[in-house]
């Protein structure tokens, strides 16, 4: 299949064209844009260091986009057009796969089917429109369990033109690491239980790629919560004690307020859910997020702590209204 090498971009050819540049004064004709392609947001996969566990630990050898584990949010408008430059300062070669959302077939990010892979030292500009509304994530799809499993993936939140009426807009990305005793992530990535069962299970678990630390609200606040499972395997299950949770989108598409069933937000490797928190305890109060997916192994994720403070409002906000429809029209 013929590949798009249109996009791709090696360092030699990038400083190729800065030369160029320097007779741009000469060629009023030519812009800076025909040199290079614009982007509104810059992703290098690359190796670094970051605190995912307790900070008596030392940091963890990752590897991440831009130097961040999840990498950089990615936000924007419904409607609006996303120009996103890859750099892969890896050793082995990547993709970004923008996962959930409508994108021209040579934005996939899948090697050797919508694009040539991105190998070490070469660059690939992806430029797509943000059809639908709603939470979704980027990952690679070159040796993915490795790439995903050592931290490379970020969030991409595509807003609403009319989003409902929140306090808060918080994302929250789940992920379960294969930690060894030294704090190294576990170099077993071909590991034939794993490979035989779908799935690396991690034995240790992060928030936004950090330890679970409580999340502290006032009393009648409103928080839409962005969940993201991107875990190799695990399934998340999370029950908000003493809280009605209402889930109002699921993997991007939204859905009426209801209730999760059995009071349990469960999502699936890759999976994401978006719900609102109506924060109603008592000021100073404490409430459990239970992680209670597995029945042999359900675990405290973090706690609800409310701030000894008067309430944000007098009387929370009422009806939670329901996201318009994406324009993804039903095959035929």
């Amino acid at each position: 299949m013929k590949s798009n090498k249109s996009n791709l971009y090696s360092r030699r050819q990038i400083l190729a064209g800065g030369s160029a540049l320097a007779f741009a004064g000469t060629m009023p004709s030519l812009s800076l844009a025909a040199q290079k392609p614009q982007h509104d947001f810059l992703l290098k996969a690359e190796a670094s260091t970051t605190q995912i566990l307790p900070s008596n630990w030392s940091q963890t050898p990752l590897w991440t986009y831009s130097g961040k584990c999840p990498g950089p949010v990615i936000r924007a408008k419904q409607g609006e057009r996303v120009r996103i430059l890859v750099e892969n300062n890896l050793d082995e070669a990547t993709t970004v796969h923008w996962h959930g959302l409508r994108v021209p077939n040579a934005m996939d990010g899948v090697p050797h089917v919508t694009q040539a892979p991105i190998e070490p030292g070469q660059n690939y500009h992806y430029d797509f429109k943000l059809e639908d509304a709603g939470t979704y994530w980027y990952h690679p799809h070159v040796n993915s369990s490795e790439q995903l499993g050592r931290g490379l993936y970020g969030t991409i939140i595509v807003e609403e033109t009319d989003p409902p009426e929140v306090d808060r807009d918080e994302v929250w990305v789940l992920d379960d690491w294969r930690v060894s005793k030294d704090g190294t992530i576990r170099n077993d990535f071909e590991n034939g239980m794993d490979i035989s069962h779908g799935g690396r299970m991690g034995n240790y678990i992060t928030i936004n790629g950090s330890p679970p630390e409580p999340l502290k609200v006032t009393a009648n606040e409103r928080i839409r919560l962005r969940l993201a499972n991107v875990a190799n395997a695990r399934i998340f299950g999370l029950s908000f004690e003493n809280h009605d949770v209402k889930v109002i989108a699921i993997d991007g598409h939204p859905v009426t307020p209801h209730a999760p069933l059995n009071d349990m937000v469960l999502l699936g490797p890759g999976q994401r859910a978006d719900v609102i928190i109506d924060c109603l305890g008592k000021p100073g109060s404490k409430h459990r997020i239970m992680d209670i997916a597995y029945q042999q192994s359900t675990n405290e994720l973090q706690d609800i702590e409310y701030l000894d403070t008067p309430p944000l409002r007098k009387k929370p906000l009422g009806p939670i209204k329901v996201l318009p429809p994406t324009p993804c029209k039903n095959p035929t």
